[in-house]
């Protein structure tokens, strides 16, 4: 049986061949604004969306906000033709977005995000998700920041309930991890001049049960696409911020770890991440660095599945 597809564009001419691409594989649905794209999930059983961002009626996180609240299982894809920074990053924290894909798009990279969008319905396919009776436990929680402020901060939130453990570079982080259960990694996207993504990326490849918060001063909304795409990331904050937002985004996290733990179905979601497209040695390197040094997160993953 074919599943769902809706596609959400206020140009129609665009919605055409988007059909034809993909009416051999799934039903596929077409609307021309938010409202229509409402209509249509409240009459039909849809299990994915793939929305624009910008459209005159209703912007496309907004509909996939609302998307997440009638129907949560249905997988949501935001297409987006410019960088807007707010508009990504209030996706990433409250559409909880699948992947991004930006006009105009690859038609292969397309067929593969839809892919294993349709891969993961399918897996979570008969999951019930009662967010009110998941009760997260003592977890670990981590830090990567060079900034003793932050660090204080998250010990004074969550220093009674949870393990805290802060790291100032990328080499004390890695040592946590291996030695630590981490249940929500939080971090800079730059840390004395080393990149997270990398790290983020292999981590949530190699354990896909942590839930990773980015905190940082950097504002870009390619490298918040990146880390959704590559890193699945949960929530992106970006600094100076408040203390109660801090707090909010860091018991979401998890409460998300504690689903994940008693659902394992749920994490198919973090395993269909993308592959980081530099093809630069470095980078290649550092992937294979990062894989040695998490070996024993494999082990834990392998008896957690067990």
């Amino acid at each position: 049986m074919k599943l769902n597809l809706l596609f959400v564009d206020d140009e129609k001419q665009i919605l055409i061949p988007l059909k034809a691409m993909f009416k051999k594989q799934y039903a596929v649905f077409t609307a021309i604004s938010g409202p229509n794209a409402l209509e249509i999930i409240n009459n039909n059983s849809i299990q994915i969306i793939v929305s624009d961002q910008r459209m005159p009626e209703m912007q496309g996180i907004e509909l996939l906000k609302q998307v997440k609240e009638i129907s949560p299982k249905t997988v949501r894809i935001l297409l987006t033709g410019y960088a807007d920074l707010n508009a990504v990053v209030e996706s990433v924290n409250t559409g909880e977005i699948f992947r991004f894909i930006e006009k105009p798009w690859n038609n292969e990279r397309l067929k593969n995000t839809i892919e294993a969008a349709a891969n993961i319905y399918t897996k979570q396919d008969g999951i019930e998700i009662f967010d009110e009776i998941v009760t997260p436990q003592k977890s670990g929680i981590l830090l990567v920041d060079d900034s003793l402020d932050t660090c204080a901060i998250i010990h004074s939130l969550f220093g009674d309930k949870h393990s805290v453990f802060c790291a100032s570079n990328m080499a004390e982080a890695l040592v946590i991890l291996e030695q630590q259960n981490i249940a929500v990694l939080i971090t800079e996207t730059n840390v004395q001049g080393e990149e997270m993504t990398t790290l983020i990326h292999v981590l949530k490849e190699t354990y896909p049960l942590t839930v990773v918060v980015i905190l940082t001063t950097q504002a870009d909304a390619h490298l918040v696409v990146r880390l959704i795409n590559e890193g699945q990331i949960f929530r992106y904050l970006p600094k100076p911020v408040e203390n109660y937002v801090l707090e909010f985004s860091i018991n979401a996290a998890l409460k998300r770890h504690a689903q994940f733990c008693d659902e394992p179905s749920l994490l198919a979601s973090q395993q269909f991440i993308e592959t980081p497209s530099e093809e630069i040695p470095e980078v290649q390197d550092k992937i294979s660095t990062f894989k040695n040094k998490l070996t024993s997160l494999k082990q834990r993953m392998k008896k957690f599945w067990d």
